[in-house]
């Protein structure tokens, strides 16, 4: 009998030599190469040995997201060194959805030699990536990634990633004479783990949808510099993306903190994750901080110089910001300084399950309809997903069923209608009612359930803070 998809020990013959398994720690290198070759940015540019190190720190003891078994894999059995040709693999993370915690299957790293593309392989892999991610409880997945292509596989635009904003360095304000500078940056220790966790959650209070981050997971981000397989090469070449600094007042007091890019390119340097304490004045020390990012990221090496030897980088000519859609520092910034804005791109979201996962946030959907106008309700709401559908039965506010539906032949059941990875943008608070009828003619409800959807779905920011590639 073949194993279960999700289990080590399951391997399944593609055909033409191909087959299909889950990974050892013995197939590190040729995953490595696989991703080497991939994630280039023309065909003749050498293999990308940052993945190659990127790698080593997933397949480190202790990684809180993966182990060296999680990558799925397809193996051509017909050459001689059987190389991996194709892979992908699955983070295990926990998000929360208003407060409820929900278990979360990422998959990442996905790649396919291009001689081996539109075969089905990465759809293969998936499968495997889906059933590992369900059997260990995940309700949702979720990827970032290229525009389209994880549609294929069930997935849709439904939370908000990142933002952009640029500052010209030129366009900070210049310090004053020997007037101290109100903060300062410093890497961050293990003793700042309460600091960040009380930070993070604070940032999270105003996001429908966030990471889960205990203390343990802060501590690796600021440990993982120790581990050999970052230590053994130059910043910038290893495996972290970014590294965390605090944001301090001239006692050492902590305000906030911030992530810096482990690399920069042609004069531009990344920001991302800016959080401030309570009770900071923003605007009085926001002149120092941006000189403080100009200080520290100018010792940040240049990814493209690094590769001519005797090359002097250059000087830091710009800050790039990801941030949120709204960010607080939005205010202070305004469009003179902040000069160019990058709308954010937006995480793919799966749920396989739809019903399961509205039972699971039920509270949620009580309490909004406990808050509204429509405290109380009792009734039921149907949605057309048009290859299906879905049946909401409230009674004196309680949801008490959730429960898939299909439209009848005859008749006018429905109260509403959705493509059915669309209604995901719904669930998220991606989109309003109103803003998805206007993008989709086949997004609609009645009158009387207008209400109750919105009610239900309103929409609401989301803000997943994702430390990648640690």
């Amino acid at each position: 009998m073949t194993p279960a998809l999700s289990l080590p020990s399951y391997v399944d013959d593609l055909g033409n030599g191909l087959c299909r398994r889950w990974s050892t720690a013995a197939d590190e290198a040729k995953i490595g190469a696989c991703l080497a070759t991939v994630f280039r940015g023309k065909p003749e540019d050498p293999p990308n040995h940052t993945m190659i190190n990127r790698l080593a720190v997933l397949f480190s003891p202790g990684h809180p997201l993966m182990g060296p078994g999680d990558f799925a894999v397809v193996e051509d059995t017909s050459l001689a060194d059987r190389p991996i040709v194709a892979c992908a693999c699955l983070w295990r993370q926990c998000w929360s959805y208003a407060g409820i915690p929900f278990g979360l299957g990422r998959p990442e790293y996905v790649a396919a030699l291009p001689e081996y593309r539109n075969r089905g392989l990465i759809r293969s892999l998936f499968e495997m990536l889906h059933a590992r991610s369900a059997d260990t409880g995940d309700l949702v997945q979720a990827i970032t990634g290229i525009p389209y292509y994880y549609r294929q596989f069930g997935y849709e635009y439904a939370l908000d990633l990142g933002g952009g904003r640029t500052i010209p360095v030129a366009a900070i304000p210049v310090k004053k004479g020997e007037e101290p500078e109100l903060c300062h940056l410093r890497p961050a220790v293990e003793s700042d783990v309460m600091d960040i966790k009380a930070l993070y959650d604070q940032q999270a209070a105003g996001s429908l949808v966030w990471t889960e981050m205990t203390e343990e997971r802060w501590l690796y981000y600021i440990t993982v510099w120790d581990l050999p397989a970052v230590q053994r090469h130059a910043p910038g070449e290893f495996g972290p993306e970014r590294r965390l600094f605090m944001i301090v007042d001239g006692a050492d007091k902590v305000c906030g903190v911030v992530g810096l890019a482990t690399s920069r390119r042609n004069g531009t340097a990344y920001i991302g994750g800016l959080v401030m304490a309570p009770n900071v004045n923003w605007q009085a020390a926001m002149p120092s901080l941006l000189r403080a990012f100009v200080r520290a990221t100018a010792e940040i090496p240049d990814a493209d110089m690094a590769q001519v030897a005797g090359a002097t980088p250059e000087p830091v000519r710009e800050l790039v910001f990801n941030l949120d859609r709204v960010h607080p520092a939005d205010d202070i910034w305004g469009d003179s300084l902040a000069s160019t804005r990058q709308p954010p791109y937006a995480w793919y979201v799966r749920v396989a399950d739809v019903p399961r996962f509205l039972y699971h946030i039920a509270p949620v959907l009580e309490r909004r309809l406990a808050e509204s106008v429509l405290a109380g309700y009792t009734g039921e709401l149907k949605l057309d997903f048009y290859r299906g559908g879905l049946r909401l039965q409230f009674e004196q506010g309680k949801l008490i069923e959730a429960a898939p539906w299909r439209v009848p032949p005859y008749g006018d059941e429905e109260q509403g209608g959705c493509p059915p990875l669309v209604f995901l943008q719904l669930l998220f608070g991606h989109r309003s009612l109103t803003e998805l009828r206007e993008s989709y003619p086949d997004v609609w409800t009645t009158a009387e359930a207008k209400l109750l959807v919105n009610t239900l779905f309103p929409k609401q920011p989301s803000s997943v803070w994702s430390l990648a590639y640690t």
